[in-house]
C-alpha cells in the first residue's frame, strides 16, 4: 500500500498532540494508495488504553468521499483507520484483534513516549488474524 510522507507525518503529529491518550482517525484512499489521514476524536471510555471512532465521524467521511467523486474529484473511499499506541510498539493488541474487521486497513503508530523509535505499521484482517501489510512511503513533491 503506497502512502505519502505527508500522511505518515500527519499521523505522527496527531499522536504527539494526543499523548498520553491514543489518537485515532480515518484513512482515505483507494485499493493501492492512502491519500489522506483524517483525525477524529477518540470517544473511547478510556482513551489512554483504547480508541473508538464515533459512527457519525465515519459516516461524515463516507459522505465527503462520495461528494468529492460526484463533483468530478478522485474516486476515493474510507479504506481504514489509524490509531496510536502511546507506550508500546505498533503491534496489534488483543483489543485491536478483537475489534478488527475484514476489508479494512488498520495503521498503528507507536510508541509516542519513551526511548524507542516511532514506527507506523499496517495490518488487514485475513482469516481471523491481523496480517501485516507493506507500507511503501512515497516521496514528497520537494524530494524529487
Amino acid at each position: 500500500m503506497r502512502v505519502s510522507r505527508e500522511v505518515l507525518d500527519a499521523i505522527a503529529a496527531h499522536a504527539r498532540r494526543e499523548n498520553p491518550r491514543e489518537c485515532c482517525g480515518l484513512l482515505i484512499g483507494d485499493d493501492v494508495r492512502i491519500t489522506e489521514a483524517v483525525p477524529t476524536p477518540n470517544v473511547a471510555a478510556d482513551p489512554a488504553r483504547r480508541y473508538e471512532i464515533a459512527p457519525a465521524d465515519f459516516l461524515e467521511q463516507i459522505r465527503r468521499c462520495r461528494a468529492t467523486a460526484a463533483d468530478g474529484g478522485p474516486a476515493v473511499a474510507v479504506i481504514g483507520a489509524y490509531h496510536s499506541h502511546p507506550r508500546t510498539a505498533p503491534e496489534p493488541s488483543p483489543t485491536d484483534r478483537q475489534e478488527a474487521f475484514e476489508n479494512f486497513l488498520f495503521l498503528i503508530g507507536g510508541p509516542v513516549a519513551g526511548g524507542d523509535p516511532w514506527a507506523i505499521r499496517a495490518y488487514r484482517l485475513v482469516g481471523g488474524n491481523l496480517q501485516p501489510v507493506l507500507l511503501v512511503p512515497e516521496a514528497q513533491e520537494g524530494d524529487r
